[in-house]
């Protein structure tokens, strides 16, 4: 059975679905809460202070 341009954008469609569903599936299980970040580990370039 040969290669249509049909099938092929079938399975783009599910892929997209798929893809779609991947980030629904993290976005929901993500932590509602955003880690802290210490002082020390932001580190600014000295010559965009300028």
């Amino acid at each position: 059975m040969g290669d249509t341009k049909r099938g092929r954008e079938r399975k783009g469609m599910v892929k997209e679905e798929q893809l779609r569903r991947k980030e629904v599936k993290r976005t929901l299980e993500a932590d509602d809460e955003m880690p802290e970040i210490e002082d020390e580990e932001i580190e600014i370039d000295a010559d965009l202070e300028e």
